[in-house]
């Protein structure tokens, strides 16, 4: 008899150490499977295929001379005057690319250095440069109004570096 009731134990502590890990699994898996649909949602939201142009970024001393090919970078030199910064992209698609963020140039060093200005930039006009679709153009439009500085005129579309 008691031979039985140390075995019943045993069984009942190896059947609630599986109750246990399975409740355990259960529990990773329902977290990973809402940060994979919390991923795949973001995903979705700026969707990227083979046609998805990039963008062509002087950012960092790295970049500057030959630049790099990237989609939806935080940092963007829109040229040689002007950067915009904590890029927060909102579309990514085939023909245009819109975020929204901070803005710097040589223009403002007085002021807009240490206080950055907010901007929505729009990227478009993708072409096809070296085998590669990129976006050819930009268009900036700053919280407080876009004008025109010393050293660069913000207003309207221009130029985009493609190479």
């Amino acid at each position: 008899m008691k031979r039985t009731t140390s075995i019943a134990r045993r069984h009942k502590t190896a059947l609630g150490a599986a109750l246990a890990c399975v409740a355990v699994l259960g529990t990773v898996a329902t977290a990973t499977g809402a940060q994979a649909a919390t991923a795949s949602e973001h995903t979705a939201s700026v969707a990227r295929t083979s046609s998805t142009p990039y963008v062509m970024n002087h950012y960092g001393e790295e970049n500057a001379d030959k630049g790099k090919a990237e989609r939806s970078p935080e940092h963007l030199v829109l040229s040689e005057f002007t950067t915009a910064r904590d890029l927060d992209w909102k579309q990514w698609g085939a023909k245009k690319a819109v975020a929204t963020g901070k803005v710097i140039g040589m223009w403002c060093l007085e002021t807009c250095q240490d206080k950055p200005l907010k901007g929505t930039l729009t990227l478009s006009d993708p072409k096809t440069v070296n085998g590669k679709k990129v976006f050819s153009s930009f268009t900036l439009k700053l919280a407080g109004g876009n004008g025109a500085y010393d050293s660069e005129d913000l207003q309207g579309k221009h130029p985009l570096a493609t190479s």
